[in-house]
C-alpha cells in the first residue's frame, strides 16, 4: 500500500509570514504584557488593547493555534517561553530584538527571488548603514541586542573559566553585554570592546549603566582596519560570522593572533553550517539575510570556521556546543 504524503507541511511553510505578523502584532500590542498583567478573558484584552472584541478573539485563538498561550477554564495564560521573553519590563525581555524588523526587509522575504537573480537590487533596512553613522541609530540597534547579549555573556561566563584571566577584548562587541556579564563575574577581569565609533558611543552608556567603566574600555574602529590593542589574554569573535567576507574574518583572525598574548585564548561564538549542510535552520537564514542586504558575508561550515582559525596560526581548536541550534562555540589558543 503506497503511503500518501500530505502537503501540511508545505502549506505551512508557504504562509509562515502570517505566523511571523502574529509574533509581531503581539508584541507591537503588547498583547503577551497584557495578558502577563492578568487581562485573562477575551473582553479584557480588547479593552486592554484598544481593539474590538472580535479581533481580540481571533488573534488570541491564531496564539494559541501557534502555541503561543494556552487557554485553560475560560481564560488565556502566555506559553512558558511568552512569559518568559515577552514580557515588557523583566529583565530577559526580547520584544525589542524580536519585533524590529523593518517592512521593507519583512517585504522582501516574501519574494527574494529577483535578488537572487540579480533582477532586483538588495534591500536596504538601513539597520547597519545607519548604526554605523549615527549614534542613536546604533544605540537603538544596541537595545534591541543587548538583552540577547547578555544572556549569552552570562552563559559563557558560566561555561568557560575566566578566573585566570586579565584582559578580555570584545571584537566587535556592540552594545558590551558579553563584556558586562563575563566582568561583572570576575572582579579582576578588563575588557575592552572593539565597534565602530557610533557602536562604542552606545556601548559607554550601557557599561556606565552597570557600574562597569572603571574596567571596561571601548576601542572605536571598523574590525578590518583600526589597530587591535595588545595586552589581551582572552579575545572573543561572538555572533557576527555571518557579516564578513573570507578575506575580512582571515584579516580580523591575523591580526587577534598578532595582538594576542602568547598562551592566550580565542573565542568565537559562531553561526556556522553544520558540515553536512543539514542546517542549523537559523544560521542558514542569518546568511541568506547578507545577501538580502547586499553584505558580502560569505557561508561557512563548522570545518571551514576551524580551518581560518587555524590558517591564522591558532592551535588547539576545539568545537562544542554553546547555543543549541544557533552557536557553536570554538575555541583556540597562541602558543606560547
Amino acid at each position: 500500500m503506497t503511503r500518501q504524503i500530505g502537503s501540511k507541511r508545505l502549506q505551512n511553510m508557504a504562509r509562515a509570514y502570517k505566523h511571523a505578523g502574529i509574533l509581531k502584532a503581539g508584541i507591537k500590542l503588547d498583547l503577551f504584557t497584557t495578558v502577563a498583567k492578568g487581562a485573562r478573558e477575551v473582553s479584557q484584552v480588547a479593552d486592554k488593547l484598544g481593539i474590538s472584541r472580535q479581533n481580540a478573539q481571533k488573534i488570541l485563538d491564531v496564539c494559541c493555534a501557534l502555541d503561543l498561550m494556552e487557554y485553560r477554564d475560560g481564560k488565556y495564560y502566555n506559553a512558558e517561553d511568552v512569559e518568559r521573553y515577552l514580557v515588557k519590563g523583566e529583565k530577559r525581555y526580547l520584544g525589542v530584538w524580536l519585533g524590529n524588523e523593518k517592512e521593507d526587509f519583512f517585504n522582501a522575504w516574501s519574494d527574494i527571488a529577483p535578488i537572487l537573480t540579480g533582477e532586483k537590487p538588495p534591500v536596504s533596512t538601513g539597520w547597519y548603514d545607519q548604526a554605523w553613522k549615527d549614534v542613536e541609530a546604533a544605540h537603538e540597534f544596541n537595545q534591541a541586542t543587548h538583552n540577547v547579549g547578555l544572556g549569552g555573556g552570562f552563559k559563557l561566563a558560566r561555561k568557560w573559566d575566566f578566573s585566570n584571566s586579565s584582559q578580555l577584548l570584545d571584537l566587535g562587541g556592540g552594545s558590551g553585554a558579553y563584556c558586562i556579564a563575563i566582568a561583572g563575574q570576575h572582579p579582576n577581569l578588563r575588557a575592552i570592546v572593539i565597534d565602530y565609533p557610533t557602536v562604542c558611543a552606545s556601548a559607554e552608556r550601557f557599561i556606565a549603566e552597570a557600574g562597569l567603566s572603571d574596567r571596561i574600555s571601548t576601542h572605536p574602529g571598523d574590525l578590518t582596519e583600526v589597530e587591535f590593542p595588545r595586552g589581551s589574554d582572552v579575545m572573543l569573535l561572538s555572533s557576527n560570522l555571518p557579516l564578513f567576507s573570507n578575506a575580512s574574518l582571515q584579516t580580523i583572525l591575523g591580526k587577534a593572533f598578532d595582538a594576542m598574548e602568547d598562551g592566550g585564548t580565542l573565542i568565537i561564538l559562531a553561526e556556522a553550517i553544520y558540515d553536512d549542510h543539514s542546517g542549523p535552520l537559523q544560521v542558514a537564514l542569518f546568511y541568506m539575510d547578507e545577501t538580502i542586504l547586499g553584505g558580502q558575508g560569505e557561508t561557512r561550515t563548522i570545518s571551514e570556521t576551524c580551518d581560518f582559525v587555524k590558517a591564522a596560526g591558532f592551535t588547539d581548536v576545539e568545537v562544542s556546543e554553546f547555543e543549541p541550534d544557533i552557536l557553536a562555540m570554538v575555541t583556540a589558543r597562541k602558543a606560547g
